[in-house]
């Protein structure tokens, strides 16, 4: 769902999981636009229109981005995210953004995070298909491994794969087998990034906030690794986490979080606990218990963070 005003209406925008996004009106009732994707693409997941009003994008199950123009009421672009796996988020990202000297000022640039499978998120530029940035959570098993020796898949960026926008009567684009096969590719998947927040400024701070199924909520710095941190669900005991980024062309395009296996239940007794750490009682851990569902940020009385998870439980972060 998402609202915004013209000089002449109020609009509300909204999704279905039937491939159909509706629009309307408030000070009239009237229905300004209606758009339609194929079902064969996957249901819908996630809507953002752009800060210009002039474009949405949406993301489907079946890992799909399109972009529609609603001047003109047409999809213009198709891509495929390359982990070809459910897009549970996406998120408006700034149009100013500046980074290794490259800066980005067009008004109209549809700028999107996007959160998918294996606990990674993503700038795109949806226009072009070009990855920003990518932000990824490493298994825990890669902790120790140097950056020269990670698996490709783990120091290479992900892509968008083009499709041809298809027409009113396009025949369906997967037949059963391939719909069957990309099931069974979603359901391999692992920890998926669920909430995303973010702005990119070229004056203020540029972050990306992230929660996870994994029950873990990461700011993610733009700009530096040395100021990214997790803001909540390490467990007891747990050390902090490792950020680091790879640069790829001169532009820091790859940021990794290397997460230390929690330490075995003996080490953490209160009798194998060195002195210095004996400091009175305990803070209770309190962070969420189930899976991250949506992030919200909130400006006033102060500024914070909110956050939700599956069991239902709503908190405030400062």
């Amino acid at each position: 769902v998402s609202h915004f005003n013209t000089q002449s209406a109020s609009i509300i925008t909204y999704a279905t999981q039937r491939g159909n996004i509706h629009s309307l009106d408030l000070r009239s009732t009237r229905h300004p636009f209606a758009l339609s994707l194929s079902p064969d693409l996957g249901y819908l997941t996630d809507m953002q229109v752009g800060d210009d009003h002039n474009w949405v994008v949406v993301s489907t199950s079946r890992g799909f981005l399109s972009l529609w123009d609603i001047r003109f009421q047409t999809m213009v672009k198709l891509w495929r995210h390359s982990r070809n796996s459910t897009i549970k988020r996406i998120a408006n990202a700034s149009v100013n953004y500046s980074n290794g000297g490259r800066n980005i000022n067009e008004a109209s640039r549809p700028l999107i995070f996007v959160g998918s499978s294996n606990n990674e998120a993503s700038l795109f530029d949806i226009s072009a298909g070009d990855c920003l940035q990518c932000y990824r959570v490493l298994d825990p098993s890669l902790s120790f491994i140097d950056q020269a020796a990670l698996p490709f898949e783990h120091r290479s960026v992900p892509h968008l794969e083009s499709f041809d926008v298809p027409s009113p009567r396009s025949p369906r684009r997967f037949s059963l087998g391939g719909a069957l096969e990309m099931s069974v590719t979603k359901s391999s998947n692992k920890d998926f990034v669920n909430a995303l927040v973010g702005s990119i400024s070229r004056d203020g701070p540029s972050y990306l906030i992230a929660g996870s199924s994994d029950r873990m909520i990461r700011y993610w710095d733009l700009n530096s690794a040395s100021k990214c941190f997790c803001l909540s669900g390490l467990g007891r005991g747990q050390a902090p986490p490792n950020f680091e980024q790879i640069n790829h062309d001169g532009i820091f395009q790859l940021f990794l979080c290397r997460h230390r296996p929690l330490p075995p239940a003996r080490m953490t007794e209160s009798g194998n606990v060195p002195l210095r750490n004996r400091q009175g009682i305990a803070r209770s851990d309190n962070g969420h218990s189930d899976e991250i569902l949506d992030l919200k940020l909130i400006e006033s009385p102060s500024f914070g963070v909110l956050s939700s998870s599956r069991d239902g439980i709503i908190k405030l972060w400062n």
